[in-house]
């Protein structure tokens, strides 16, 4: 088996050593970089382990299903940690023309990766990445250099520190700059693994876009979840949780009369949303990201939300015994179902995701050639679709007694949302229609 990447445990400190497997959110260090690995597209790797550590990595590989695993081959130190010239013989056949060297304790991005593989090989050299003036223990290394390193481990074993400096020191060198915005932690101590996991855990935040998500939802979701991880809570599990939270709000809601009971229904919405993010967070951590994770996570998104309006509708007819209740439910649930129609339909057609987020990363923050107008309020408008947002607002008007108002106004917001996306979707159809029009007219002339 040929393979792209050999991670290495470092053996110049014990300490270091036993870091690979030891956890951070969950997972042990070396899993970790085995994931990420094979998140940016590597198929095959090597482990270069001491043999006191295969049991414990090959255990937890087997939490994992198959076919999100790359093919991996484990290669062990031999006495005193030591590469020797068999063991450097089994790295050069079955290495690629270039071989990715990564420390265990490593934790980096798949971005990061995709630079090296981005980054010309020098001939008979290779590639090594720095932060500014710090140089971080992933390295790219031609065929060349694997050989230079197993003439000179012929004459006596040396460690991985040593041998990665014999095949960066021959042949020319090119640098990778990682950028700011990639996260990697080199875990050297078990103290720092807490810190690790901040650092895991204030990537993830950073990377979320609005206000309410960013500020006050992820400072509250994120800890959950590092705990969550840790105890290895399915995230399907979380999902189902959520659904039960979710559709206990409506029925609070629904209440009409009693303020403390619609202030919890639209409190367990708000607490909805916060564990909405959970689920996708403890995925990301412990690398248990899955298609069916995704619809369940949009079918209990729908479910809170259908709930939700339903408990409006309900509650407001309560209070007021008025059949608009009735009459402006009935356009919301319409509205509301035409902007998920669209949505949905979109995903399918052209993602693999299920996940609505998709959407707008995908589909509305790619929208060109439209009017100035309309791109202004597709811009700030979707925000409001958001349910970090608009959960946050009903808790907000439920504090102040007038949660109701948000039939109307939801209703109009579902309604701007589902004339706009048939907006759009009208007219891209026109657009891809107009040019097989000409050429059949062409044809005719």
């Amino acid at each position: 088996m040929k393979t792209e990447a050999l991670i290495y445990v470092p053996s110049d400190t014990p300490e270091a050593m036993a870091m690979a497997t030891r956890k951070v959110a969950g997972v042990p260090l070396i899993i970790r970089g085995v994931m990420t690995l094979k998140q940016s597209g590597i198929k095959s790797l090597s482990l270069l382990i001491a043999s006191s550590q295969r049991e414990r990595i090959v255990r937890f590989l087997g939490r994992y299903n198959d076919s999100v695993l790359p093919e991996i081959k484990i290669l062990e130190y031999e006495e005193h940690y030591g590469i020797s010239e068999e063991l450097a013989k089994k790295v050069v056949e079955n290495a690629f023309e270039r071989l990715l060297l990564i420390n265990s304790n490593l934790i980096f991005e798949k971005e990061l990766v995709h630079l090296f593989k981005e980054t010309p090989m020098p001939q008979g050299g290779s590639i090594r990445c720095k932060a500014g003036a710090h140089s971080i223990p992933m390295y790219e290394v031609s065929s060349n250099a694997i050989e230079r390193l197993h003439k000179e481990v012929a004459v006596r074993p040396r460690s991985i520190e040593t041998a990665i400096r014999i095949m960066l020191e021959g042949g020319d060198v090119a640098i990778v700059n990682k950028p700011a915005e990639i996260n990697t932690f080199l875990v050297t101590h078990c103290r720092e693994r807490a810190v690790a996991e901040k650092s895991l855990a204030e990537a993830i935040r950073l990377r979320i876009d609005g206000p309410v998500a960013r500020y006050i939802n992820k400072r509250i979701s994120l800890p959950v979840s590092l705990i969550l991880s840790k105890l290895w809570i399915s995230p399907n599990t979380i999902t189902a949780f959520n659904i039960i939270v979710g559709v206990f709000s409506g029925v609070f809601v629904a209440d009409g009369n009693r303020y403390h009971y619609i202030l919890a229904g639209a409190i367990l919405f708000q607490l909805a949303s916060i564990i909405d993010g959970c689920d996708g967070e403890v995925a990301k951590l412990t690398f248990r990201a899955t298609k069916f994770g995704q619809y369940a996570d949009t079918l209990c998104d729908n479910l809170s939300l259908g709930s939700f309006i339903t408990g409006l509708i309900a509650g407001y007819w309560r209070q007021t015994h008025s059949y608009v209740a009735f009459y402006i439910g009935s356009i919301l649930v319409f509205t509301t179902g035409v902007t998920f129609f669209w949505m949905i339909r979109f995903l399918k057609k052209n993602t693999d995701s299920a996940s609505l987020v998709t959407y707008d990363k995908q589909y509305l923050s790619k929208l060109k050639e439209q009017p100035k107008f309309l791109m202004i309020f597709i811009k700030y408008g979707k925000y409001l679709l958001k349910k970090d947002v608009f959960s946050f607002m009903f808790l907000c008007s439920a504090i102040f007694g007038v949660l109701y108002w948000w039939l109307f106004l939801a209703t109009l917001g579902t309604s701007s949302a589902a004339i706009v996306l048939t907006y759009l979707n009208i007219a891209e159809s026109l657009k891809k229609r107009t040019p097989t029009v000409i050429a059949s007219e062409g044809k005719n002339l």
